[in-house]
């Protein structure tokens, strides 16, 4: 777990880690992956917001899940309410 101080800076490390990969899969040519990394890029922003941005992650899990199908289990599991097993 990342200290709540510190949540921001990782969400915007991790986007920015994203950006980085994004940037090299283009410049080698693998631009299916550099689309999807485009389209991932905007998740961590989600989630650093104050707002409640729910709706909007929701709908970019579905989108990649159309545009990128070997992704759609990722977008089903995050669908998944979780249950209590206790």
């Amino acid at each position: 777990m990342i200290q709540d101080e510190q949540y921001p800076q990782a969400l915007r490390a991790l986007q920015r880690l994203i950006v980085q990969a994004k940037e090299q899969a283009y410049q080698a040519g693998q631009s299916d992956l550099a689309e999807l990394l485009n389209d991932v890029e905007l998740l961590p922003e989600f989630l650093a917001d104050d707002a409640d941005r729910t709706a909007e992650f929701i709908e970019m899990m579905q989108s990649i899940a159309r545009l990128h199908p070997t992704c759609r289990y990722i977008a089903d599991e995050f669908r998944q309410v979780p249950t209590d097993s206790a």
